[in-house]
Parts: structure tokens; sequence; C-alpha cells
């Protein structure tokens, strides 16, 4: 399949346009032959988007009144917005999963001509997999955190109007590539030469490089694929994180020493940031939710049904993706 040709002359709109993942889908959908809208809250930093090619929308989703403005013109929609830090519980829903009702709603009642939606969701969603196993469609959800809390009630109110809505929700594991700055911070340590191992060795967790990710959301929207499902989508194989760092290190040639942290440490660290973050409008740096996420064994899922459906191929190993983000990052003088 053509991930792309039956969106040549169409219009789409991204939500969270000027995000790392948003900005990629941009460009692939202007390379497509889109007219792209963009939704970007009045803060949002724009430095990834070409402002004379998207027609931006200031809207912020957080707001209960807020309103899609070209939706009578829209094929196609990508819901890419959301908050992977908040201070408090209520600011990963309000925006998360709040938002998303209030979108949906405006798509039934004025979107018409809307042929699909790409609901991006996460696998923070369902929550961890067990030591060597993986989750997949048929696992029951059981979020960790207030984040996956959150996407996952953004992923039911989806689903709720996919009865007279194209909804397809997404469900990526990590995701990396160009642009990204969480990521960078595990690569730009490694650079210094130091790996960083929190508790006991062996853990594993899914990737996909943000290229394969957007080529995925193309192959799902097409209008002949609506089944108003949730899917996994990774590279199609488990890593561990020690493999990463070594194949992080291998390609920019450095020596790299292990750095053991007790999971323990993480705590008093926590509260530091959160103290911090008490003073300031901006969310913890660090906090006892992601240290959540980080004590996990595995996060990983299979994304077999994802690839049986869609026809879908990872066009990304391990060693291209991070080779082409490392080279993009010492390209911006970010290494």
């Amino acid at each position: 399949m053509n991930a792309s040709s039956h969106l040549k002359g169409a219009t789409a709109l991204v939500t969270g346009a000027n995000g790392f993942i948003g900005s990629h889908l941009v460009d692939q959908l202007l390379a497509s032959g889109c007219t792209v809208h963009g939704l970007v809250r009045e803060s949002s930093d724009l430095k990834w988007l070409d402002a004379s090619r998207v027609h931006l929308h200031r809207v912020d989703l957080a707001r209960p009144d807020f309103v899609i403005p070209p939706l009578e013109e829209l094929d196609y929609i990508f819901h890419c917005a959301g908050l992977t830090k908040a201070k408090s519980r209520s600011g990963y829903f309000q925006v998360n999963a709040t938002a998303c009702s209030n979108l949906y709603e405006q798509c039934q009642k004025r979107g018409g001509r809307i042929k699909s939606i790409i609901h991006l969701s996460s696998l923070a969603a369902t929550g961890p997999s067990p030591q060597g196993n993986l989750v997949d469609e048929t696992t029951p959800c059981k979020p960790v955190t207030f984040y996956g809390q959150s996407k996952l009630a953004g992923e039911e109110i989806a689903l709720q109007y996919s009865g007279s809505l194209p909804v397809t929700v997404i469900r990526p594991p990590v995701v990396y590539g160009p642009r990204e700055e969480n990521f960078f911070t595990f690569i730009k340590l490694i650079q210094k030469g130091w790996g960083l191992q929190i508790g006991r060795a062996g853990k594993e967790l899914s990737l996909i490089y943000v290229a394969d990710l957007v080529q995925a959301m193309l192959q799902a929207c097409h209008p002949s694929k609506q089944e108003g499902r949730s899917y996994f989508v990774t590279d199609g194989h488990v890593h561990a994180w020690e493999q990463v760092a070594k194949e992080c290190a291998r390609i920019m040639n450095v020596r790299m020493k292990i750095l053991k942290v007790p999971e323990g440490m993480l705590i008093p660290v926590a509260l530091f940031f959160e103290v911090l973050a008490c003073f300031s409008s901006k969310p913890a740096l660090f906090d006892r939710q992601r240290m959540i996420d980080i004590r996990q064994s595995s996060w990983s899922a299979s994304p077999a049904k994802f690839f049986k459906a869609f026809d879908f191929e990872p066009q990304y190993e391990l060693n291209r993706g991070l080779t082409e983000t490392i080279n993009w990052y010492q390209q911006e003088k970010w290494l």
C-alpha cells in the first residue's frame, strides 16, 4: 500500500503541530501534497514548522471552550497534542482526556467530510509488561502513572465516538529521532562517557523511530482501513536499555562506563525537583510519576496486529535510527 497516495490534494489538521511527532508529521503531509492546518498554543515554539506553508491556529486545548476553526474543510485529523509532563493529575487529564471530548464533539457536529481521525495515544495507557512478555491489544489496561491514566481516558473518549467518526487509536512506545529532547538527555550522558543503570540490569523496552511512526499514522488513516480500534506500533523488536546505550556509544565512538544508581535514591531526587517546581509555572524536570516509569522492568508491546492489518513494515532498525538521530544532534550542535 502506498502510505500517502490518498493524501494528495487533501486537507489535514494536526493538533500539537509544533511538537516532536507533530512537526515530523506535518513535514510528511506537506511532502504528500496535503494542505495542512496546525493547532498550536499561543506560547508554542514554532522553530520546527514552516509557517509559510502551514495554516496555523492558536488554540489552547486546556480551555473548555476551544474551537477548531477549519473543521468543515478537513479530510483528515491527526490528534497528536498532549501533555507528557504536568504539575498535577488534573493537569494531565485536562489536556489528554477532557479536551478530547470537546474535539470529537465538534467533529461529530461539524466535520461531515472527515475520512479518518488518528488519535495518538501511548503504551503508557496499557501499562508495563511482565519481564519477558509483550502486551498486546487484548491485554487489560492497567496504567501506573497519571500520564498513562489520562492517555487511557483519552482513548476511551475517542473510541466512544468511533460509531459515528472514523477513529483509529495508535499506541506507540518510546519514540526517538531528530528534534526529540528527552531521549537526547540519555544520549548526551553517553557522549560524556556514562551509561546510567537505575536499579537492576536487564530492563527492556520497545522503541520506534519517528519517521516509522509517521508512516504508520499515514497508513492507518487510509479511508479503506477504518476499524475504530486501538493498535500498538513499534519497530518490531524488544531492546535492552544496556544494548541501546552500547549502540549509542559505538556510533559516537566513546568509551562508556556504567553508572549504577539504586532505585531508592530516586525518591529524594524526585522530591527535590517537585519542591523546586512549586516556585515555577513549569512541571518538575523529574518527579515521582517519572520515577514509577523508570522502576518498571519492561515497557514492551507487540505490533503484530497493526503490521498485519495495515501491511506495515518499519524501515528503521535500531542502528539506522540511532545513527540518523545522533548525526542530527551533532549537525544541530546539540552534541
